[in-house]
């Protein structure tokens, strides 16, 4: 549906006149927001710019500005130099003393809490000997057994103490490498013979991180610690020990590094593909030169107008650059053939080029309108960074658009006429497209049908076997990056690897200003206390009779302090009954409360593993009202152990039950909530199932929406989507056939197949529609789509297939499945849109000519 000679005469004129302020207004929008790219900006892969929004947020927020933030973890794998050393070994212990007094010097401040095996050592040293020593002033470990062990001691003496069992199991699972051995210690203690020195690989090393510092400040922390153990320290030729460092913090800024090392030369890669294949298909510098100049400039837009409006960018955005460069080349490419077949016949190249684009605006401007709506229909996900991408490829592709139709055209309409005509030899296909229609006159059903067990085929092997992952290690080499090395390393060697933690929030309902009804609150708390013992994530005492799992908050804390001083119980009437904590005699409201604010003044150990008083223990789960006589807040963090995201969702999912029996049950009298790592990444993992259910339902319905106001007849909508439908069920047939999952990436490969295949379906359709109101008819009509419009697209994809593959020599596995899928996604949109299509639109026109 081309535009009346006398409105293409008009914008021809005007056109050919405001060439050289366009290309001077392009140039200047480019250097604007070129100049906000430089430095390039960060990215950012923090699993807190991941979540999405939860009610338990605000709460979170009011609790920590009266109670102690909860802290980030840094883990420290600490290994003896030599092979076959054993890290407990006293001149070893020494050095991580050293070490650790070092760290708290240069970062005590930003430091909660360590879990250091040589410093509990050099605790029970304080409490226990006599002689006020350290490990710095041993030699074996006969004299420090000695120092802490008394005469009339012996090895079974912690029974019954179930503190200090399940200190202890938990020391020995999270702590200590799984070949940790002490029976000689204990035939040593009994009988004074044999070797007194305990054995392991290695032992695990806790950094608790203050909760208080930004995102960029603990990632900062973070680095300076790895740098100091790891290289400083670790990579000495004096060092006893090797330290492995480990953390979120480090794995996102590991990514990003990683990201920024590798994008500028992934997008020059893939500049230099699109340059190979315009040169193959156009054999002319103009029709090379004009789009790549034009393209360059729609992502410079793209990228500068993003951190303009203040955007952050995640990993995401690293496969925006491929997708506009695609689209940007199909629009280019149209309009370069149209224009090369006008230039024989035109007044001017001005003329020229308003005359393809009047032949193709009605196609690209639907192909337009439908990809941006598709990646628009990612606003609606609960996911902040997967909104920013919809938003930043929606943008793509309006710039690739404008870029496309008027900078470029503006170029060559400036530049040939100073230079004049240049010669051309387009890409011809007329002998391939006269074979491909013959075989589609005769062989459409058998075409339908293979597509069709295609089709099914793809959809049951991908309900069957595609996952979907999330990850922050997703995005990380396991060959390449060390931190994957320690992280593998860890979870081979500890029981209880690397724990994550679930945190339940409690505060006072119906907008009540304190927790009331303390004697059912205690025993709400006792039944939760004995439910999550039975669940298996939970780190839970091992080869022992004691069954308290490893969690802390009001109740383990009273517990605790009650067992080591009956008195402080009985002061406040509260005490232990068969392990489980009660209220005795003469308990009244406000006992608990009391027993708080006594214990948030306690600076005595209250929590021997990390080191805490018991007021640095209290204030981080506890709050009371201002009048100090009343709960207001309480937190409850429980560790667990999860490897996978299955485990990570199944966990999530028990602690939403617990916390909901919690409220339903009536005893604590207010509102629970539910946070911490494994929350977090549950909710990453259902948001990203959300987001690709709904961008996928809404780019198809918005698709067939256009469609049907454009053409009036929703069969034919139908008709031109099918093959886009149907490419979708190929590419997740695809993928779990290729054992990918649905990560933070491939989670939009549908919405994206929808959106380059509508874009191909759009212009088959177009022109083949075109040349029937011509007069031709339904076979002359496809093979004359073949050649132009069929040519044109085996040149754009072809570019833009290339443009995903370099995205494989990138060494971050998300972006090399993204670039593997999104080719096959583009391969199959293709094949559908080139195969299927004309024999639906033929089928179409048969069953219209019968009517």
């Amino acid at each position: 549906m081309a535009m009346s000679e006398s409105s293409q005469e008009r914008l021809a004129e005007s056109f050919g006149k405001a060439a050289p302020a366009i290309l001077f207004v392009s140039l200047l929008l480019t250097v604007i927001t070129a100049s906000v790219l430089l430095p390039l900006p960060g990215f950012t892969t923090e699993i807190s710019s991941f979540t999405p929004e939860s009610e338990g947020d605000s709460v979170e927020i009011e609790m920590n500005t009266v109670m102690t933030n909860s802290p980030k973890t840094i883990y420290v794998q600490v290994r003896p130099n030599q092979e076959q050393a054993n890290i407990f070994e006293i001149a070893a212990l020494q050095q991580m003393a050293d070490d650790l007094a070092h760290i708290e010097s240069l970062y005590g401040s930003d430091i909660n809490s360590q879990i250091n095996i040589a410093d509990i050592i050099n605790r029970v040293l304080k409490e226990r000997d006599e002689q006020s020593r350290t490990l710095a002033d041993f030699d074996d470990w006969d004299d420090l057994i000695n120092a802490i062990v008394e005469d009339d001691e012996e090895c079974s003496d912690a029974v019954g103490n179930d503190q200090a069992i399940a200190s202890a199991s938990f020391a020995s699972s999270a702590l200590l490498h799984s070949d940790f051995e002490f029976e000689n210690v204990c035939e040593w203690i009994n009988t004074q013979t044999g070797d007194s020195t305990p054995r392991a690989s290695s032992t695990m090393w806790v950094i608790e991180v203050s909760g208080d510092l930004s995102n960029q400040e603990r990632q900062d922390l973070s680095v300076k610690i790895r740098i100091l153990l790891s290289e400083k320290i670790g990579g000495s030729e004096s060092s006893l020990l090797n330290y492995g460092v480990i953390s979120d913090d480090l794995i996102s800024y590991d990514i990003n590094e990683s990201t920024l090392d590798n994008m500028a030369w992934l997008l020059v890669l893939a500049i230099i593909v699109v340059v190979l294949v315009l040169a193959i298909a156009f054999r002319s510098f103009m029709m090379v030169a004009a789009p790549l100049l034009g393209l360059s400039a729609a992502l410079i837009w793209t990228y500068g107008t993003i951190t303009i409006i203040g955007r952050p960018f995640s990993i995401l955005e690293v496969a925006v650059a491929p997708v506009v460069l695609g689209l940007g080349i199909d629009y280019t490419i149209h309009l370069q053939r149209g224009y090369e077949a006008a230039k024989s016949t035109a007044k001017s190249p001005a003329h020229a080029w308003v005359h393809s684009f009047s032949i193709l605006r009605v196609a690209l401007t639907l192909a337009v309108v439908t990809t941006v709506s598709a990646f628009l229909a990612s606003s609606f996900s609960p996911l902040p960074p997967l909104r920013t991408f919809g938003l930043t490829l929606a943008l793509g592709v309006i710039s690739a658009f404008l870029a496309s139709t008027i900078t470029v055209g503006a170029l060559h309409v400036v530049v040939e006429k100073s230079t004049g005509t240049l010669p051309r030899r387009g890409l011809e296909l007329t002998q391939l497209a006269h074979r491909v229609t013959k075989f589609q006159r005769y062989n459409t059903p058998r075409i339908l049908l293979i597509v069709a067990l295609l089709t099914t085929s793809s959809v049951m092997v991908a309900v069957n076997r595609l996952d979907t992952s999330f990850e922050l290690t997703d995005f990380l080499s396991e060959n390449e990056m060390e931190i994957m090395s320690v992280r593998g390393d860890i979870y081979d060697s500890y029981d209880a690897a690397a724990w994550k933690s679930v945190t339940l929030l409690i505060e006072p309902s119906n907008g009540e200003e304190s927790l009331v009804g303390e004697r059912d609150l205690l025993r709400g708390l006792e039944f939760f206390d004995h439910r999550i013992a039975g669940i298996p994530e939970v780190v839970n005492p091992s080869e022992t009779n004691s069954k308290r799992p490893s969690y802390d908050g009001l109740y383990p804390i009273l517990r605790d302090a009650i067992e080591i001083d009956p008195e402080f119980g009985q002061l406040h009437h509260l005490g232990i009954f068969e392990g489980d904590l009660g209220v005795i005699d003469g308990f009244e409201e406000g006992d608990v409360a009391a027993a708080v604010a006594s214990l948030l003044q306690n600076d005595t150990i209250g929590e021997p593993l990390r080191g805490q008083t018991w007021a640095q223990r209290t204030s981080m789960y506890v709050a009371l009202t201002n009048d100090g006589e009343s709960l207001r807040f309480l937190k409850v963090r429980v560790d667990v152990v999860v490897q996978s995201s299955e485990e990570t969702s199944n966990v999530a999912r028990e602690f939403e039950r617990q916390a909901l029996m919690l409220e339903m049950d009536g005893l604590i009298g207010g509102d629970v909530h539910i946070t911490g790592d494994v929350i977090v990444i549950h909710s990453i993992f259902s948001g990203l199932v959300i987001s690709q259910v709904e961008s996928t339902a809404i780019s198809l319905l918005v698709s067939i929406a256009v469609l049907f106001v454009l053409t009036r007849r929703l069969g034919q909508s139908l008709v031109v989507i099918l093959p886009v439908g149907l490419a979708g069920a190929w590419v997740v047939g695809s993928m779990a056939i290729l054992g990918m999952t649905w990560n933070v990436l491939t989670i939009m490969i549908t919405a994206l197949t929808i959106g380059l295949g509508i874009d191909y379906s759009i212009h088959v359709w177009r022109s083949f529609e075109a040349n029937r109101l011509r007069g031709m008819g339904t076979w002359p009509a496809m093979q004359n789509m073949y050649e132009t419009t069929g040519t044109a697209l085996l040149m754009s994809a072809g570019t833009t297939i290339c443009g995903f593959l370099v995205l494989l020599l990138s060494p971050i596995p998300v972006i090399q499945d993204f670039g593997v899928v999104s080719a096959i996604s583009v391969a199959f949109s293709l094949i559908l849109a080139l195969l299927v299509l004309p024999g639906l639109l033929a089928a179409e026109v048969r069953t219209g000519n019968s009517e």
